[in-house]
């Protein structure tokens, strides 16, 4: 109970938080909305197929844009030096990255539910027929996202010019799981997916290991 009481202090803590700054939010919801006017004026709709080619943009944009938040998981922790007092906290170190990770799963789907209705005005990408099976897909991509952006984020929160050193240390280590929700996506849009996909038993796979291993490795992550 101790664990679970420690992981929904933490998470309420920090969703008022980041509500109450909003300068992570708003970077973050900017350059998504910002990305998808850019391409909305770059592609033409009339010669290219939003279902295949707005799969893959609007995963990029989710990319950049999650980046920007998750990265500064732990920067207000640092700069206060409250990261310690967390860490000495009688809780299992554990919720702490649990807790974290709830908060970045939470804004980043809420990221994407508006920057579907985004892509919905400015890009013609028309969902309306395969929303559950888009949001399963979604849903399992982004839970391996947050985890291993949160886990990173800790790695890189006490080092110097961490904030340019995560996204070189988390794209390539995403690329799989970016590729499976490019294909989730694109398939989810035109026939719907089922329990039997493949590739959303990988994201599942992908989900597990992620999640488990990172909440293993954040105890060593954030050690000096």
């Amino acid at each position: 109970m101790r664990f679970f009481r420690a992981v929904g202090l933490i998470f309420l803590k920090d969703f008022k938080e980041e509500i109450r700054r909003k300068e992570n939010i708003a970077a973050s919801f900017l350059f998504a909305f910002l990305s998808l006017v850019l391409f909305a004026f770059a592609l033409d709709p009339t010669r290219v197929d939003m279902r295949q080619t707005g799969s893959g943009l609007l995963w990029l944009i989710i990319l950049f844009a999650g980046s920007l938040f998750m990265g500064a998981s732990f920067r207000k922790e640092t700069e206060t030096g409250t990261l310690l007092a967390l860490l000495l906290c009688p809780a299992d170190r554990s919720a702490i990255y649990i807790g974290k990770f709830l908060v970045n799963l939470a804004f980043l789907l809420i990221l994407e539910a508006l920057l579907l209705f985004f892509a919905f005005l400015f890009l013609d990408f028309r969902v309306a027929g395969a929303l559950p099976s888009l949001a399963l897909a979604w849903f399992g991509v982004t839970v391996g996202y947050a985890a291993l952006g949160t886990l990173f984020a800790a790695l890189v929160a006490q080092t110097h010019g961490g904030q340019v050193i995560y996204p070189i240390l988390l794209f390539p280590v995403l690329v799989p799981l970016l590729i499976a929700a490019a294909s989730l996506t694109q398939e989810a849009v035109s026939r719907g997916i089922s329990l039997q996909n493949q590739w959303l038993r990988l994201v599942l796979l992908f989900d597990i290991l992620f999640l488990t291993a990172s909440t293993f490795l954040f105890e060593y992550a954030v050690e000096e």
